[in-house]
């Protein structure tokens, strides 16, 4: 189940960092797109695979085991999370749909919609893939952020 999210954020960095070419004046690689958006559909395999596996298509499975992990960590009884995954699958892929209609490339760098994009995501994967990784997983989970952050570093034009 968990090699469905590593695998989509793996794509998501790969496409990122294709993107930022096309902010930088030059037109992204053609693989960027389409590892952007197979990295959309991973995450949202991640969610149905978990909600199968781990919770036996309960919904309220989920926010309760949501709710400990998040008391556990930040000590807030709260299964919101879930919530926050279900919009970070939605609003990778409307940004994969804004990139491939043109939206997200236009003028000469990211516009605010994306850096809002990008600070969601970034709050997400850092909580997901560092924060509530389950043991090494969060060094992988950190490279990610690290990655990110340098590709997201603003332009110099």
């Amino acid at each position: 189940m968990y090699w469905t999210i590593w695998i989509a954020l793996v794509l998501l960095v790969a496409g990122e960092a294709g993107r930022r070419r096309g902010f930088g004046g030059g037109s992204p690689p053609a693989w960027a797109w389409p590892a952007f958006a197979a990295g959309a559909v991973l995450s949202a395999i991640h969610v149905v695979l978990a909600m199968s596996i781990a919770h036996g298509w309960s919904h309220d499975s989920a926010v309760a085991a949501t709710a400990s992990q998040t008391k556990a960590v930040y000590g807030v009884d709260w299964g919101g999370g879930v919530y926050a995954n279900y919009a970070f699958v939605a609003v990778w892929a409307l940004d994969a749909w804004r990139w491939r209609v043109g939206v997200a490339r236009a003028g000469p760098g990211p516009d605010a919609l994306t850096w809002t994009i990008r600070l969601f995501f970034f709050v997400m994967i850092l909580n997901g893939a560092v924060i509530f990784a389950a043991g090494p997983r969060w060094i992988l989970g950190a490279a990610v952020v690290a990655l990110l952050m340098w590709i997201w570093r603003p332009l110099h034009q």
